[in-house]
């Protein structure tokens, strides 16, 4: 057993008592099997085919600290680049894997907006979590997962009543800051949208200062029938970190989920989707664009599983890589037997900027079924040498035209990203604002 293992279970043996529901029978049972399940499995190496590109053994070296403290000293000033809508945005702050009510702001969220510290809920109202803890994903290569559901300490907990529209946006805001050793912080997130609600949540995790830290986040979103849900992720931690995530989605009939991810982020992100079509009529749009540079590691694994018959999934996934930073895309998209009537188009594009980047890119289509309409496409290639000489002749210098060209390969995806503040702040946060000409 290697050490971040030994240290996860020696923190199970020794703190279980005071993990939020451990005195609500369901939640205490589903910790305990599911360290047992973590310590079974281990954590992924690239043995595994579906971690064959991401090394883990560094971390599966370290021994981990759990900070288990609230937050001492940060004011909004602090966070200001990080905020979507400092002066009347909708947010929750956690500062090392813990919320800060002080800076967190919810008080007018509309009528049938429930949103609370998942810790405290657990404490206060465990009824609401449990029907949620028989959904998390198991299996060979969930090594991660399991400890988060083991470990989980706080996180955000959504709740939209039926017919609910939120019509600002909801940003949970993740941020670790500098300690003199790193530390994990395990967030586990539940997203609840009942029938015919609407809503917009972005998901954004940074750091403060340059130490290195690493998150092992988990993401649950449960979109009841008629919902439609935008879920927005930006990863943007220091490139000393390291992030682990999860998302799973379960999509009830007529249900539309518009996920986007966004990461310029992290010296090793590994960020799975799991996105289950499970209700007819359910629509899913799944985008991402990722910049590395340096020895970033990069990579992103997606599942659509179109569960049901009548159901449509769109995906399109950018990578813009330079320096001798790696890439990663494997998306797959699964109908089985039986389901019809499925339209699924999956596609992604990779711009490489250096002689030494590198991409690993396969989309894959799994299809058990006819009367279907599913296709797939891959694409790597450079800078157009004749673009950048136009835009030099015109008065450019060559880094603000490579930079003019990079914005336009990222501008298809980011266009569609609205509202324009929201988009806005994603091109910032990805450093590709001003960029066009």
């Amino acid at each position: 057993m290697n050490a971040f293992l030994e240290g996860c279970q020696k923190q199970f043996s020794e703190q279980s008592a005071h993990l939020p529901g451990w005195n609500a029978l369901p939640i205490r049972n589903s910790r305990q099997e599911a360290m047992q399940r973590g310590a079974q499995i281990g954590l992924p190496t690239p043995q595994l085919e579906t971690w064959k590109y991401t090394p883990t053994r560094t971390l599966a070296q370290s021994r981990p600290r759990f900070h288990t403290e609230g937050c001492v000293g940060l004011d909004l000033e602090d966070l200001e680049p990080l905020l979507l809508d400092r002066r009347e945005g909708h947010r929750l702050v956690f500062i090392n894997g813990l919320l800060s009510r002080s800076l967190s702001r919810w008080q007018d969220l509309p009528a049938g907006v429930r949103v609370d510290s998942m810790a405290n809920l657990a404490r206060q109202a465990p009824s609401l979590l449990e029907p949620c803890l028989d959904r998390f994903l198991t299996g060979n290569d969930q090594g991660f997962a399991e400890i988060n559901h083991a470990l989980w300490l706080d996180g955000a907990f959504v709740q939209i009543s039926p017919g609910v529209c939120l019509s600002k946006p909801l940003q949970l805001l993740f941020v670790t800051t500098a300690f003199q050793e790193p530390i994990v912080t395990l967030p586990w997130n539940l997203v609840l949208a009942g029938n015919d609600t609407q809503a917009m949540v972005i998901e954004s995790y940074a750091s403060l200062g340059r130490s290195s830290h690493f998150t092992n986040a988990y993401t649950t979103l449960m979109l009841n029938a008629g919902a439609r849900l935008e879920h927005l992720l930006m990863l943007t931690e220091t490139t000393a970190a390291q992030h682990v995530g999860t998302v799973q989605a379960i999509q009830q009939a007529r249900s539309h989920l518009d996920s986007r991810i966004f990461s310029v982020g992290g010296a090793l992100t590994r960020q799975d989707v799991q996105i289950m079509l499970a209700g007819e009529g359910s629509r899913c749009l799944q985008e991402g664009v990722f910049l590395a540079g340096g020895r970033q590691h990069m990579d992103f694994h997606t599942w659509l599983h179109h569960l049901r018959s009548d159901t449509r999934s769109e995906q399109l996934f950018k990578g813009i890589l330079d320096g001798q930073a790696h890439g990663v895309f494997n998306g797959v998209v699964r109908v089985p037997q039986g389901v019809k009537q499925i339209r699924a188009s999956q596609k992604t594009a990779n711009l490489l900027l250096s002689d030494t980047a590198e991409i690993d890119a396969k989309p894959q289509l799994e299809i058990h079924s006819d009367a279907v309409q599913c296709n797939h496409g891959a694409s790597v290639g450079t800078l157009d040498p004749d673009a950048l000489f136009y835009l030099h002749s015109r008065g450019l210098d060559l880094e603000t035209a490579r930079r003019v060209l990079v914005h336009g390969f990222a501008a298809e995806l980011l266009q569609r990203v609205q509202p324009a503040a929201v988009r806005e702040w994603v091109a910032q946060r990805l450093n590709l604002e001003g960029s066009a000409p």
